[in-house]
């Protein structure tokens, strides 16, 4: 009676099953210190042991929200989809160059009673609807979009039907 690993071929299996497994797990761990989730605003108010916690809250910022501060914006309001408001706080940092209302933003920082959060970075988060015209009703783009952005003033025309500015 012959072992199971007597074969070169069986040898070479469990070597590459063993390789696999090693590699396996090296790229899960290293990748589960990489990932980083967000949540939404409705799930950082409903959990309050997020308070005093390093939180990534996702939500678009709401018009008529923003404070600035010598031209910089310092503290704004998101919403999320079912209609949760949370404060945000930006004292320091860089502020993203397509930042402004209606904009998609993950706010990172620590968590505080209230609604709060004290944030330290903002990241712009793309959307992943694009629209040549209105987005349909059902969209979720629909009830966020500038009441012009997508149909802006029309250029007034001379009479030989060449712009004016």
């Amino acid at each position: 009676m012959t072992g199971i690993l007597t074969s070169r071929r069986a040898r070479l299996v469990a070597l590459l099953l063993v390789a696999t497994a090693a590699i396996s797990a090296l790229a899960f761990r290293a990748a589960g210190e990489s990932v980083s989730y967000y949540i939404t605003p409705e799930e950082f108010l409903r959990n309050e042991r997020l308070h005093d916690q390093r939180v990534r809250v996702a939500g678009r910022v709401i018009e008529g929200t923003i404070q600035e501060q010598a031209g910089r914006p310092i503290a704004f309001q998101i919403v999320g989809d079912a209609n949760d408001k949370v404060q945000v706080e930006y004292p320091k940092g860089v502020v993203p160059n397509l930042f402004g209302p209606y904009a998609l933003v993950i706010v990172e920082g620590t968590g505080r009673r209230g609604g709060h959060v004290q944030a330290d970075s903002i990241i712009i988060k793309h959307e992943n609807e694009f629209y040549a015209d209105k987005p349909p009703d059902d969209s979720i783009s629909s009830h966020f979009v500038k009441p012009d952005a997508t149909h802006p003033p029309s250029i007034p025309k001379s009479a030989t039907g060449t712009p004016t500015r």
